[in-house]
């Protein structure tokens, strides 16, 4: 049987095709079966790309990656890795496998059992049941996490399609979680639907483990420098972990270090290799590329910073930044993220990652063409504001976008996003004038 890589691929989108015009999953896994033994990673990955090139909307295979998953579980090869760093506590891919760990006792040991004794007529469970439920919205910063901190390395290196179709996946599991919880205290309530939708959010949660540790991490584990999951575990301290304590902190041992010098080409082949199953950066991946994380390792002058209407030192303006009570992020021209705002209590997660990624890549795929076409307009000149509110976890949140331009040439220099928890100011009654705080 031929069996060269240009066949190989052909041949998994024959399969995926099929799946994705309403063939039988029984055919798809019978070809499979057929034709592969066992597949990489980037195999699958590169033949998603191939339909999404062809006109299919990435939302339709994250409808069917669960598909996907089933047909080729159990086949995926286990691709060559440089290092077992990420087996050390501490490591990012240690933390979330040991977070995924906690995640499916949760489901399997407490929700699953927990419904069963509720549904056989222990109505004195629903409120335990309700409390797993609850715990279960932890994954959100498991999810968080992920979005903002391993989508974003795995962009600079080119892989661009899976985050986006795994983030709409995710915030589909959000969803169908809040949905749980919702109708568990309706008037309303019946055991069946009950138990559709808990089958279904278990489902879906344990299908998006599998994507994580047997796709996702395997995709770039080759790929990523040690350096990278040194920052990544640092910038994860401030977002937050979910169902476990705060890991050990790690850093890359000395014999890892040394050890990856000397694999630099097979790192940059693998790099090459995912990048161009998605939408690739580059014809030739630069072994000696620039670190696109020099600009952290800068020293910024202490002098004096001179504005139009006065004189500041470097840590005033850092200090001032810190306490105004709005998160800042300014995106350039070229709608990458260039700077934000260090507060206390920020609304949205930022960590030193985002900065150079392009804006659009860190919303969910299906609130890009809003963020898109409102970067269109500020570029235009067709407005200069749009502003928008939501309601978060109890709590009012504004959000507002202003086009910046030069004030001589008129030029557009890029957009500043203002962000503002205004719970407590849509309370304010009356007056409260500067002569009242002698009272």
């Amino acid at each position: 049987m031929e069996n060269n890589t240009v066949y190989r691929q052909k041949k998994i989108i024959e399969i995926l095709t099929l799946l994705h015009e309403g063939g039988e999953f029984e055919e798809a896994k019978r070809l499979f079966d057929e034709s592969f033994d066992g597949v990489d990673v980037s195999e699958i990955t590169a033949a998603e790309r191939e339909l999404i090139a062809s006109g299919l909307d990435p939302s339709e295979i994250q409808h069917l990656c669960n598909v996907h998953a089933a047909v080729f579980k159990g086949s995926i090869r286990d691709i060559h890795r440089s290092n077992y760093e990420h087996e050390q506590p501490g490591h990012p891919v240690h933390t979330l496998k040991l977070e995924n760990r906690v995640i499916r006792s949760l489901l399997e040991d407490e929700i699953l059992g927990t419904f069963e004794r509720f549904a056989n007529g222990n109505f004195s469970q629903k409120q335990r049941l309700q409390n797993a439920l609850s715990d279960l919205m932890q994954i959100d910063k498991h999810y968080t996490r992920k979005e903002t901190l391993f989508f974003a390395y795995m962009e600079r290196y080119g892989i661009t399609a899976p985050p986006k179709v795994m983030w709409g996946v995710d915030d589909d599991i959000r969803h169908a979680i809040k949905d749980v919880n919702a109708y568990l205290t309706s008037e309303n309530l019946a055991i069946n639907p009950l138990r559709d939708k808990i089958n279904h959010v278990v489902t879906e949660v344990e299908e998006m483990i599998f994507k994580e540790e047997e796709i996702m991490i395997p995709m770039v584990l080759d790929v990523f420098q040690l350096t990278d999951w040194q920052r990544i575990a640092e910038d994860s301290l401030d977002i937050g972990f979910a169902f476990i304590p705060k890991p050990l902190t790690w850093k890359p041992s000395k014999e890892a270090l040394a050890q990856e010098k000397g694999q630099q080409k097979e790192r940059a082949e693998a790099a090459k290799k995912a990048a161009a199953m998605t939408e690739a950066i580059a014809e030739d991946f630069p072994e000696n590329e620039a670190d696109p994380y020099e600009w952290q390792d800068e020293q910024l002058s202490e002098g004096k910073i001179v504005l139009p209407t006065g004189v500041l030192q470097l840590k005033e303006l850092t200090a001032i930044f810190g306490v105004l009570p709005v998160d800042l992020t300014f995106v350039d021209k070229d709608d990458r993220v260039r700077f934000y705002s260090e507060g206390k209590n920020r609304i949205f997660p930022r960590t030193n990652s985002v900065i150079g990624r392009e804006v659009i890549n860190c919303h969910p795929h299906k609130s890009m063409h809003m963020v898109q076409k409102i970067l269109d307009d500020f570029r235009s000149g067709e407005r200069n504001e749009a502003d928008f509110w939501i309601n978060m976890h109890g709590k009012v949140i504004y959000i507002r976008y202003f086009a910046i331009r030069d004030t001589e040439t008129n030029d557009y220099l890029g957009c500043l996003e203002v962000t503002q928890d205004i719970t407590e100011i849509q309370k304010i009654q009356g007056e409260n004038r500067l002569l009242n705080e002698e009272t």
